[in-house]
């Protein structure tokens, strides 16, 4: 038992550590919101920069979310914890650390959209709007995740 509880805190620390410097950029970056093609475009490299790191922090984050469910279903001996990921995710909402299938299908579709190169400043635009939205969400899923395991009865 006390491996899954191994787990889970290696990958909890993992998410804290990318929810942590989320958080920070997502601040850092606020000032720019809402963002259009033309204030992307007249933005100077450096913020430019800026914005593409607050991109992959976030992609990292919402990667280290699916992983980290598992990993604490497993702790709980749950056993939809292997299950499909719609069984993972309805477990995981009955217990109020995620929100809705079709926010997690947005937040997915974000974090893809990143891995993606859109040279485009409407497509970019969109995205990091949408990032910028989406990133209370996700840092908001992290913490209830961290606050739920530090719940869990000792299995060991």
């Amino acid at each position: 038992m006390t491996g899954r509880r191994d787990v889970l805190a290696e990958i909890l620390k993992a998410l804290q550590q990318a929810a942590d410097r989320l958080r920070v950029t997502h601040a850092g970056v606020s000032d720019c919101f809402p963002l259009t093609p033309d204030r992307i475009v007249a933005l100077p490299p450096g913020e430019q920069e800026r914005l593409d790191a607050y991109a992959i922090r976030y992609a990292r984050c919402q990667d280290l979310v699916f992983p980290a469910m598992r990993a604490f279903a497993r702790a709980q001996l749950e056993p939809k914890a292997d299950g499909t990921f719609l069984e993972l995710h309805a477990l995981m909402q009955k217990q109020g650390i995620v929100g809705e299938p079709r926010d997690w299908e947005r937040q997915r579709a974000l974090r893809n959209a990143v891995s993606h190169e859109y040279p485009d400043p409407d497509a970019i635009a969109d995205i990091l709007n949408g990032i910028h939205a989406a990133t209370p969400e996700i840092l908001s899923i992290a913490e209830r995740l961290d606050w739920a395991a530090k719940r869990l009865p000792n299995l060991g």
